[in-house]
């Protein structure tokens, strides 16, 4: 019953007003993602190692934050599918069954976080949309944005999931 409610919690945070937008700071400048907890090795990727991976455009994305408001918009981000990433990594897997117990979260420099579950980015549309990115528009990211920021171009409200600054991705087994 605790971890259904520690997941419930997760899952709830973009939802109850915790849009990076709002954040005053940036925080510390990323410059690698770290990707650890249920992984086979823990993996640091700097934006070379990232650009190694199969990298693809997202095609005009709007940021829509939890109101409803744009408050930003991008022709095009490239960047790699964030279940690339986890795969390149490996998940630490305990049975056949064990990935879908799995909730992913993504986590920038100044502590905003947000929260995917296995099945959201293995077995739905959304999960084809979650990219890692480390460019917009043709051009390397802004420094508030950070080297790698993380964007998921399918949901109704882009802005709760746009994380600027990525700095770590999280596996975390739900028991």
């Amino acid at each position: 019953m605790k971890s259904r409610s520690l997941l419930l919690a997760l899952l709830l945070l973009p939802a109850i007003g915790l849009a990076q937008s709002d954040h005053a700071d940036v925080g510390t400048p990323s410059h690698a993602v770290r990707v650890s907890g249920a992984v086979t090795a823990p993996r640091e990727f700097d934006l070379a190692a990232i650009k190694q991976l199969a990298g693809r455009d997202s095609g005009p994305v709007d940021v829509v934050c939890a109101s409803g408001a744009t408050v930003g918009k991008a022709d095009n981000y490239r960047g790699v599918r964030l279940r690339e990433v986890i795969d390149a990594t490996g998940l630490a897997l305990e049975g056949h069954k064990d990935a879908r117990r799995m909730v992913v979260v993504a986590r920038a420099t100044d502590g905003y976080l947000v929260t995917f579950s296995w099945n959201e980015l293995y077995n739905t549309p959304i999960g084809d949309e979650v990219l890692v990115a480390w460019e917009k528009d043709g051009a390397a990211l802004t420094p508030r944005e950070g080297q790698l920021l993380l964007i998921s171009g399918k949901d109704i409200k882009t802005g709760p999931r746009h994380v600027r600054q990525l700095s770590e991705i999280e596996i975390v087994r739900m028991k």
